[in-house]
């Protein structure tokens, strides 16, 4: 509080003691500096101290906290310039075309300053993402751990390290990249995804019994999380033009020159599609250990005779070489 009211403090006796100058010395210069002073001292008073001593502490979470801080604190410069810019300018037009060489020579000079900001702004108040959303951006995937006016910060994901595991290194992205750039966020309203797992087995397998094997397991492992995704899809009605959709398991087939392939189609956590996957896996391939009628194909090539290449054998004679034709070799020794 002490540090609140100091400024404004200090303003003021400055202001007192130019206002005690115009009775010994008079001059339009000093008349403005006083109300310049006055202004600022208002405008200090209901920014510094009455807004964001008294509002923002009222915040309990810490980053609604900082990002209401610092739109404050950019509103203050503004006004503060602007009402300077207005005091001391006497001429209209000179004011309106001083604010127009300032704004372009701001433009060119932080072009891409602004447009962070502008990205910044556009985060916030559309709720593109926020703080602990899984996001993926202009290639880059993550989960974002930190957003500010100019660049979000996320836990890298994927690059060298397979499927949805975090590499270690922390990614800067610019805030500008929502504006030009699709923006995936796996965890916005809907906290899962939709995972496969292929599994090629031999045209001479009993295919039923594996398609029943692999959905009785996947059912199991995954017959909570669909409870739980339905119930997500139910509220993002409310939000968004979505049809109803199933999202009980499936096992799809395709047939190709070597095998058949079934697909198991479920719902899987964001976060956990890895780990849900792994598990549903290993419970699989324990299963077709057991079962004598299930086998895992791969790809063969089955050679009923070798081509016909078409060459004949040669009909040149190669006893009938004379041998005394290289008696003349340029490599003969002599």
């Amino acid at each position: 509080m002490a540090r609140s009211w100091f400024i404004p403090a200090s303003l003021a006796v400055f202001a007192f003691v130019l206002w005690l100058t115009t009775f010994i010395y008079q001059s339009s210069y000093i008349n403005r500096t006083i109300i310049t002073i006055i202004a600022i001292l208002m405008i200090y008073i209901v920014f510094r101290v009455l807004l964001e001593d008294r509002i923002i502490k009222n915040f309990t979470s810490t980053d609604k906290r900082y990002y209401f801080s610092k739109m404050l604190y950019s509103i203050y410069l503004l006004i503060n310039f602007i009402i300077i810019w207005i005091i001391w300018v006497e001429d209209i037009r000179t004011l309106l075309l001083g604010f127009g060489l300032v704004a372009a020579a701001f433009t060119i000079s932080i072009q891409d300053v602004a447009k962070n900001l502008v990205g910044g702004l556009v985060i916030m108040f559309n709720s593109i993402y926020k703080v602990g959303d899984r996001i993926e951006v202009a290639g880059k995937k993550g989960d974002v751990i930190d957003i500010n006016l100019l660049h979000t910060t996320i836990m890298e994901m994927s690059e060298w390290v397979s499927s949805d595991q975090h590499t270690g290194r922390l990614s800067s992205l610019p805030n500008f990249l929502v504006l030009s750039n699709a923006v995936n966020n796996y965890t916005k309203d809907f906290s899962f995804v939709w995972d496969e797992i292929t599994l090629p087995i031999s045209y001479d397998s009993d295919w039923r019994a594996a398609e029943s094997l692999i959905m009785d397991i996947v059912i199991q492992e995954t017959h909570m999380m669909k409870e739980y995704a339905e119930e997500e899809i139910s509220h993002m009605q409310r939000k968004y033009y979505i049809l109803k959709s199933s999202t009980d398991p499936g096992i799809f087939f395709k047939l190709t020159d070597n095998w058949i392939e079934l697909t198991a189609r479920y719902v899987a956590p964001a976060r956990q599609r890895r780990i849900l996957r792994t598990k549903i896996s290993r419970r699989i391939l324990e299963e077709i250990q057991r079962s004598e009628g299930i086998r895992i194909a791969s790809e063969s090539i089955e050679i009923a005779r070798f081509p016909d290449t078409g060459l004949q054998r040669s009909s040149i004679d190669h006893s009938s070489l004379d041998n005394s034709s290289f008696d003349h070799s340029p490599f003969e020794h002599k």
